[in-house]
């Protein structure tokens, strides 16, 4: 059976991203009536992981394979536990190494575990593509397609731009790191940019060569169909600090605090976002990823996101301005939450608007089905 490798950066979004893509391309394939292809996921994140994913790919559980060295290797790279900085210290001294580990580990044959938990063996010479997302190595074994919000090299290019004082990771650094982004950018035979994305902003970019605009590269979300809620406020739980505050006025107006997981925000209610549609959540607080600012989008809510931790990821500095300038959401600085809840509300028309539009220009709002489209349009049959 030939394989889709996917390629990612660190944070679960990622993997799940370049997984829904994955099966987006062996849908357009079976419409087409050629093979599916097996799917070959780096597992980096241990049993969470594992969990998230059979939640949101049950049904392909026997056709998703993950592969724990190939996680191993990749998690060299990532920024996880240390800060930011370190991280990239990190990638820009061992990018080379890690990528070569990758590739002779991607050119042997290896053990693998499906995502229903079969154990399996895939032998290298049957990865017939790779799907990356914001890639932070080369795997060098198969022509690469991406999907992204944004290309690392214009948001390092951005940083070196912005004073130490609102991100602070060296400047140095950075300047090391934009000529890796870029080969890793230019190594990708066609890159999706979503609409929105980190700079849509900013009028005056100027797109890469082999760069194609795609609407939001994530599975629209459900209207919400579950029990009725209490009115209450959803959080997307991703470590976001200093929203203790407004936990505490939520309980003060009467308002029940929903979450992702309660496990991590005791006393929270457990439920799924889909239930941001629902007209009883007044708010949703998440960390400005794209995965939870389109979640919101799609389902025409604001989002509200903290306010930038200057040793923080510089992709967050960005994709607040964007949240703002793009009216998507607000950045919460301590406002009253009352206050908040009038700003979000009066953000819905605009929201619905963009989504209309995006409709419009692409046909669809599904980004990962119309950058499959593109990418078995290119593929050889």
């Amino acid at each position: 059976m030939p394989y889709i490798v996917t390629n990612f950066a660190y944070g679960f979004g990622p993997f799940l991203r370049t997984t829904e893509l994955a099966l987006a391309v062996n849908a357009q394939r079976k419409e087409r009536g050629q093979e599916e292809l097996g799917i070959l996921v780096p597992w980096v994140y241990g049993e969470k992981q594992k969990k998230i994913m059979l939640e949101e790919f049950a049904d392909h559980a026997d056709s998703i394979f993950l592969d724990e060295m190939l996680g191993t290797i990749l998690k060299q790279v990532f920024y996880a536990d240390s800060t930011y900085e370190a991280a990239l210290a990190v990638w820009v001294a061992d990018y080379e190494r890690v990528s070569m580990e990758a590739k002779t580990h991607l050119s042997t044959s290896f053990a693998v575990e499906s995502l229903s938990g079969k154990p399996s063996t895939i032998e290298g010479k049957d990865i017939a593509l790779e799907l990356a997302r914001a890639p932070r190595i080369s795997y060098g074994v198969a022509p690469v397609y991406g999907a992204t919000f944004g290309n690392i090299s214009d948001i390092l290019k951005a940083t070196v731009e912005v004073s130490t004082s609102f991100i602070s990771a060296d400047r140095e650094l950075i300047k090391q790191a934009i000529p890796i982004s870029e080969a890793l950018e230019a190594s990708q035979t066609m890159v999706g940019a979503a609409e929105p994305g980190t700079f849509s902003y900013v009028p005056e970019r100027i797109p890469l060569l082999n760069e194609v605009a795609i609407p939001p590269t994530i599975r629209a979300p459900h209207g919400y169909e579950g029990d009725s809620l209490t009115p209450g406020i959803f959080v997307t739980i991703t470590g976001i600090p200093g929203l203790e505050r407004l936990y505490k006025e939520a309980e003060a107006l009467g308002l029940t605090v929903y979450s992702n997981d309660p496990e991590r925000m005791p006393g929270s209610v457990k439920a799924s976002p889909d239930c941001i549609a629902s007209d009883a959540i007044e708010l949703h607080f998440a960390r400005s990823g794209w995965g939870s600012i389109w979640g919101s989008m799609l389902l025409g809510k604001a989002i509200i996101v903290p306010e930038f931790d200057p040793a923080d990821d510089p992709e967050i500095f960005f994709n607040n301005e964007c949240v703002e300038r793009l009216g998507l959401g607000i950045v919460y600085r301590g406002q009253p939450l009352p206050e908040l809840i009038k700003a979000a509300k009066a953000l819905q028309p605009g929201i619905q608007a963009r989504n209309q539009e995006l409709r419009t220009r692409f046909g669809t709002l599904d980004g990962n089905e119309y950058m499959a489209r593109l990418i078995v349009d290119h593929l050889p049959s």
